[in-house]
């Protein structure tokens, strides 16, 4: 026989230890002949009582049900959360550093990774699936709580102005014969003064020198630490901000650099400013070219990563 009845708060001095973990809930098992006379007769009495009042019975029984399922409930959610952390801190690989990390300078990555013996077929459009290897890798070793939640996909660009509508220009790799590199090519026609890139929507910064050389460190190929020592550079962050390192995970990353003044057709507003627009018209099919001389004056000293 099981009974649950509404637990009675302890009194002050009471020698019971014992401890309650179903706080105002009490359960009661029981069976056979063990009440003395005056229980039964209790009992008896009591049960008339509720036969009386079957309102009452039902009121009771079904807060008595509530509070139980509460409890239940709350435990779940406890062990859940529990659970969730655990997850979240297994989550996180442990990188396998050389003991003088810290001291990896910009160059030592290009020579450790051999970036200057890669074959011309290491040299090809990214797919989504390498995209994203990268940015995992920068929410694990450098800001777990970044978002990359744009629709449209990073061998596409990103939102430059409706969400979900990439940006005009698509990447392209040159054939073997004309230097085998990627860049970037106009989708359509492009008019002079248009809005072109927007920086905010697909740069990434580094806080700090060591978070840089930590996602280097991350990254599952070497292939793409050469990539990002050439998608690397230092750009101050507003008129008066401070200067950050900076990389970015789409195809507007690999925007290469006119050999002339007459070649360049892209620029950004000013030293600082992440948007960029087209100095001329540029036709359908012609690739976009910028300056890497006046861009941004990148200083790797400057932010502790050092040259050399």
């Amino acid at each position: 026989q099981i009974m649950i009845r509404a637990k009675q708060p302890q009194r002050h001095g009471s020698t019971s230890s014992r401890p309650s973990h179903n706080k105002g809930i009490a359960v009661e098992f029981g069976g056979g002949n063990h009440d003395s006379h005056s229980q039964a007769r209790a009992k008896k009495k009591h049960s008339k009582s509720l036969a009386a009042n079957p309102q009452g019975i039902l009121a009771k029984s079904f807060v008595a049900g509530i509070v139980l399922l509460l409890f239940m409930g709350r435990t779940h959610f406890q062990s859940q959360s529990t659970t969730t952390k655990l997850n979240l801190k297994q989550a996180l690989p442990k990188l396998d550093l050389p003991k003088d990390w810290q001291s990896w300078t910009f160059k030592r990555f290009k020579t450790e990774f051999q970036c200057r013996h890669r074959p011309s077929s290491a040299f090809e459009l990214y797919t989504v699936e390498d995209f994203q290897m990268m940015r995992d890798t920068y929410i694990q070793y450098v800001d777990r709580s970044y978002k990359f939640d744009d629709p449209v996909p990073p061998t596409e660009g990103y939102s430059l102005h409706v969400k979900g509508t990439p940006q005009p220009y698509h990447a392209k790799k040159q054939h073997v014969a004309d230097g085998g590199q990627r860049g970037l090519y106009a989708s359509r026609d492009i008019h002079k003064g248009e809005l072109v890139h927007n920086g905010t929507k697909s740069d990434v910064s580094f806080p700090n020198a060591n978070a840089y050389r930590r996602f280097m460190f991350g990254l599952p190929k070497r292939e793409m630490g050469c990539d990002v020592t050439e998608w690397t550079w230092t750009q101050q962050q507003g008129e008066n901000g401070p200067l950050k390192l900076m990389t970015g995970f789409t195809i507007s990353i690999l925007i290469n650099e006119g050999w002339t003044d007459e070649d360049v057709n892209v620029l950004p507003e000013s030293d600082v400013s992440p948007l960029f627009y087209s100095t001329r018209d540029i036709q359908k099919g012609e690739e976009l070219l910028t300056t890497y001389e006046t861009l941004y004056s990148t200083d790797h000293d400057a932010v502790g990563l050092m040259w050399k």
